[in-house]
Formats: structure tokens, sequence, C-alpha cells
């Protein structure tokens, strides 16, 4: 029995991101609000990958295929965190301003990007002064969430492919080899596809689709879902929280 095209069940993924699917959110509802930008940068991303497939650069896909899995997992906890993920996000990015504020000031050029420097520091104050710190703030760390989730192929996954993102003697080694008799230097990979660059978007696609379904008003995607994960041997229901704490409680 022949097995079924991951072209094929990404056509019919991408069937049902149809030119109406904002009217399933609610702009009220931050996590549906959140979850549609991590939702869309994973179609983004396996949107990257494919075109690179074609164009046989294959090894030049893994940071794609990295984030794709990383918003993957962040927009199943976002499901799962519900509106209080807003709160969490702008404690990091208050973190994150401070920490380049610090930046801007250590090299001198604060002052060169005054109005830059000045909006760091209001959104600094505005987050101090409203949100109060959280303990779930730690699982805006991806390797937080894999473990939380006991995601243990997909942390395997995601270490391996972070040797091709990464400069290391994994990643450089793809360009050459020694084969005993001779060394051998490639200027394009030598192996052309790490990862099986259609299954993979079409795995992933499919997970992300799983989550973003929750949030959508009506849960359009359900049915159809169940149909491709059946023919491809996917997950039907989503990874559970496995992690100390809850996710929903302050």
């Amino acid at each position: 029995m022949a097995e079924p095209d991951p072209s094929d069940g990404l056509t019919r993924l991408e069937d049902l991101i149809t030119d109406d699917l904002h009217t399933r959110i609610g702009p009220t509802n931050r996590a549906s609000v959140i979850g549609w930008g991590l939702f869309f940068a994973v179609a983004h991303q396996v949107r990257a990958v494919l075109v690179l497939h074609k164009a046989g650069a294959c090894g030049a896909a893994s940071p794609n295929r990295r984030s794709a899995l990383e918003h993957t997992i962040t927009l199943r906890w976002c499901v799962d965190q519900g509106d209080r993920i807003g709160d969490i996000y702008n404690r990091k990015l208050r973190n994150d301003q401070i920490q380049l504020a610090k930046a801007l000031k250590a090299d001198g050029t604060a002052d060169r990007y005054k109005d830059a420097y000045q909006a760091m520091a209001d959104t600094v104050k505005t987050v101090n002064e409203t949100i109060a710190s959280d303990p779930n703030e730690r699982l805006a760390k991806i390797e937080h969430l894999m473990e939380g989730y006991g995601l243990t192929k997909e942390r395997t996954f995601y270490m391996a492919e972070s040797r091709f993102v990464h400069p290391t003697l994994t990643g450089v080694q793809t360009f050459f080899r020694d084969d005993g008799d001779a060394f051998n230097v490639s200027q394009t990979p030598i192996h052309d596809e790490i990862v099986a660059c259609q299954l993979y978007c079409l795995w992933i696609l499919h997970a992300a689709m799983l989550a973003f379904n929750e949030v959508l008003d009506g849960k359009p995607w359900t049915e159809e879902l169940e149909k491709v994960a059946k023919g491809f041997g996917f997950m039907t229901t989503l990874p559970q929280w496995q992690g100390p704490g809850d996710l929903h409680a302050r």
C-alpha cells in the first residue's frame, strides 16, 4: 500500500485557512489574539521551508523548522495558559527592554537613541506598575515548555536541529567529508535533505492547527484535522501538561 502524499495533506490543511478566519477569534480574548500571531508565524515558517525545499536548499531551512517547532509548542501552551499569557509576555518584554537598555548604556549609544531609550524606560515603568510577577514566566523559555509537556521527541529534534542553526562542527561538516581515501569538500551541503521537508511541514502545521483550533469560535477544523491525523499517523489530541503547578491558577 502506497504511503499517503504529504503534499496532499498540506493542501487539505491550507484549504482550512480561509480568508474569513479572523471572524473566529474574539478581540477581547487575549489567548486567541496571541494565538493568531503564533499560528501564522508557524504557517509563515512552513511556507519558507517549502520554498527552500523547492529550491533544493533544504539544509538552509533548519532555522525555519526550529522556529516553527518553537511557535507550535508555545501555541499549545497559549491554549492552556489562557488570558494570563498576555501578562506573562508583557513581563518578558519588560525584561528584554531592561537588557537592551543596559546594552545601549554600556556601549555609549543611549543618547544617540534617546527616543527609543525613553520608550523602553516607559515600557518597563508601565509593566512594573500594572503587572505583577508570575511564576509561569519561566515557561517563556521553550526548554521548560518541552519538559512540562513531556515532549521528549520534540526536544531531541530541537537539540539536533540547533546544531545546524548555530556554528557547530556538525553544521560545518555538511560541507566536507573524509572518506578514508580522500578529503572531499563541497560548496553545497553533502546531504541535500536532512529532514523530509514536506512531511515535517505537514506534521508541524497539523500540530499548530490542532492547538489553534481550540481557541477558534466553534472549533471549525476539528473534523478535517482528525481525518488528516488518521491518514498520516499524527496525534488527534493535544499533549497534556505534566509539569508542576496549575497553568490557569494565579
